[in-house]
């Protein structure tokens, strides 16, 4: 399982001048495996470890076993004495020397780890990627014990976990994997359904779309921004304004000059403008609507701490998503829920990503790139337009939707679809994904990969169908 990319804040520092214990050289006999000794760590066989430089650290809690990419054990606890706690992972290893071994002084995904349990002691540091040493300590159990322990250690995991779980069938059968991969797809699409449902249960579809657009325009950093920016926008009552604007120009100055203003960017600084990509004279027309409008709409303005714009990518900066909102806004005359239904009934599986693009595309604002775009249709339009016909009854817009989730293309899938598909198959690629089959590794890496439920996980299912050699119909048989 992933760690963290930045550095730890309470990994422990190492203490000046303490012994060290010297490595043991006696490293041939026969050892048990390292999954021995994460079992142990984490049936608590030790309650309490101490370091090779002396400090004694009680364990509170030894984290939750990954059995997968990145550290051993996520949010573990420990009571270093006279230090407090502290929390992060926890890596285990037969010997001190296997963490540079396995490339994990090189790895940022562990710079989380504040601990290194070990069975042997055998070099003289470990240190992170990002130049922090790490206490290592020495578990305390003998190797008879851990030999009973790898004897009894349930077969699945024999068969699962480790570096990737299904690289053979990826191989050898990659269609079962992407079929797998397929139907998680489609359960994280129905989760997004019935939340779409319950939200049309209780507010007009309009809203509903209308929120859910501005939340996927705000990315991760900036949602909550987005979202107080809906509310603003919807209370100032500015639709009927771009509505009956015939010139594209006016639409657009207008939804601008409502959205930057409500979200505290009017006076644009160069700095905004630039990020935007909004040039003088159109700047010089969005302020001159915005500061022209009456007192009385130009309140509940946010202010600028809400934005996150630290280490933004250019593309990704409040502004300039802001900008592309307007843009949006200004295409479908402020009347998204009209433009999605007729969009959803009338546009095929090939031209829908182009027509979402394209809708965000005027002569001040760029097109929406396109993974933005099949993120957009992937995470809001279909599972919208699905519970939509679901609410008015309308099986042709269904069809449509269950036709263009099923044909989608892939977009570019993100670190935790890649993090998932390296669990799954390893350095083998699994072609003909689509984007239903990204959607499904997002939805292996948080439900089933994260949490450890590798007993429910279709993935894992298969593998073990695999390994007891069963027939064709057996897994036929399967959903």
């Amino acid at each position: 399982m992933n760690g963290p990319n930045d550095a730890h804040p309470d990994a422990l520092p190492p203490v000046e001048g303490a012994h060290t214990v010297q490595p043991d050289a006696a490293l041939s006999r026969p050892r048990p495996r390292e999954l021995a000794l994460s079992a142990a760590w984490n049936g608590g066989l030790s309650r309490t470890v101490t370091t090779v430089d002396g400090r004694r650290i009680d364990i509170v809690f030894p984290g939750h076993w990954s059995h997968g990419l990145g550290p051993d054990f996520r949010d573990a606890m420990l009571d270093v004495r006279g230090e407090g706690l502290r929390a992060g992972s926890v890596e285990i290893h037969l010997r001190t020397s296997d963490w540079t071994a396995h490339g994990h002084h090189l790895d940022q995904r562990y710079n989380d780890v504040i601990l290194h349990i070990v069975s042997r002691h055998d070099a003289l540091e470990t240190r992170r990627a990002d130049g922090k040493l790490v206490p290592i300590a020495v578990l305390d159990v003998e190797d008879a014990v851990l030999f009973q322990i790898d004897a009894r250690l349930p077969e699945i995991w024999n068969q699962l976990g480790g570096e990737s779980c299904a690289p053979d069938l990826a191989r050898d059968h990659p269609e079962r994997l992407v079929r797998a991969l397929h139907r998680l797809g489609d359960e994280r699409l129905t989760e997004r359904v019935s939340r779409f449902e319950g939200d049309l249960s209780a507010e007009p579809p309009g809203t509903v779309l209308e929120r859910a657009v501005f939340d996927a325009f705000g990315y991760s950093e900036n949602r909550p921004g987005m979202a107080a920016l809906h509310d603003r926008l919807a209370a100032s009552g500015f639709g009927p304004a771009i509505a009956r604007e015939r010139d594209a120009d006016a639409r657009f100055d207008w939804a601008a000059a409502f959205l930057l203003g409500l979200g505290g960017f009017l006076p644009l600084s160069p700095a905004d403008a630039h990020m935007a990509d909004i040039s003088t004279a159109r700047q010089d027309a969005i302020e001159a609507i915005w500061f022209h409008l009456p007192a009385r709409d130009r309140v509940n303005i946010l202010p600028q701490t809400i934005w996150h714009r630290a280490r933004t990518r250019p593309a990704n900066h409040p502004a300039a998503r802001i900008v592309a909102l307007a843009g949006l806004l200004a295409n479908v005359r402020s009347d998204l829920l009209g433009w999605s239904a007729d969009w959803t009934r009338h546009i095929g599986p090939k031209e829908a990503v182009n027509a979402v693009r394209a809708l965000t595309h005027t002569a001040h604002s760029p097109a929406l790139g396109t993974d933005r775009a099949i993120a957009l249709i992937a995470s809001v339009l279909i599972p919208f337009s699905m519970a939509y016909a679901h609410a008015i009854d309308d099986p042709g817009i269904e069809s449509a939707v269950v036709e263009l989730w099923d044909r989608l293309p892939a977009g570019d899938p993100g670190r935790p679809a890649r993090r998932a598909l390296i669990q799954v198959a390893g350095d083998h690629p699994l072609r003909k994904l689509g984007e239903r089959g990204n959607q499904g590794l997002l939805h292996l890496d948080r439900t089933l990969c994260t949490p450890r439920r590798c007993m429910e996980c279709p993935i894992a299912a298969e593998v073990l169908i695999e390994k007891r050699g069963a027939s064709s119909e057996e897994r036929e048989s399967r959903p």
